[in-house]
């Protein structure tokens, strides 16, 4: 028998976040730092995990990252789908609205606007997708990224209650954000 303590990662988290969930089961002498969680950030599947005491944090991220790839067998997943997912799993809550912020991020690329999502800042300074997921996304985001819905809306912002407001124009998206964001 091993002795496993059952960690669970939820969705959205980064790796700088797990890494106190998983630090104490690693091995005393285990020399720890977050590079190993960090260069695989976006693939460290959120999930519940039972894991043994003492392993190694190269095995746990294997583990991790094997959940992933499991997951997402089947899915057509590339760099920027895990990327796009990342933002999706910031940015707002429900599939419906992943699959809205979806399209209307997924259009923002193509007609080169910036980005300009409040979860990574890079995106209102330059075009393009980040270079690295910002978190590591669940399942309901990266097919969010997979299947975006197409739909008229250019511009969306989150209520301080949570509910995402979407916009066809600039100005609806200002009426909304004077309306909302007070």
């Amino acid at each position: 028998d091993i002795a496993t303590e059952t960690v669970t990662i939820p969705e959205g988290f980064t790796s700088e976040q797990i890494f106190p969930k998983i630090q104490r089961l690693l091995p005393k002498a285990d020399p720890v730092n977050l590079t190993e969680l960090k260069k695989n950030e976006g693939y460290l599947f959120p999930d519940t995990y039972k894991i043994p005491y003492d392993l190694e944090l190269d095995k746990i991220v294997k583990i991790m990252i094997n959940n992933f790839n499991k997951k997402t067998t089947g899915l057509k997943i590339t760099p920027q789908i895990v990327v796009m997912a990342s933002i999706l799993e910031k940015e707002v809550k429900t599939k419906e609205e992943k699959e809205l912020v979806s399209g209307l991020l997924w259009k923002r690329l193509r007609t080169g606007w910036p980005l300009q999502v409040d979860a990574e800042m890079w995106t209102y300074e330059n075009r393009g997708l980040p270079k690295e997921p910002i978190c590591n996304p669940g399942l309901e985001s990266i097919l969010a990224a997979l299947n975006p819905k197409d739909s008229l809306y250019w511009f969306y912002l989150a209520t301080p209650e949570g509910k995402t407001i979407f916009s066809k124009t600039l100005e609806e998206h200002n009426i909304a954000r004077a309306k909302y964001l007070k």
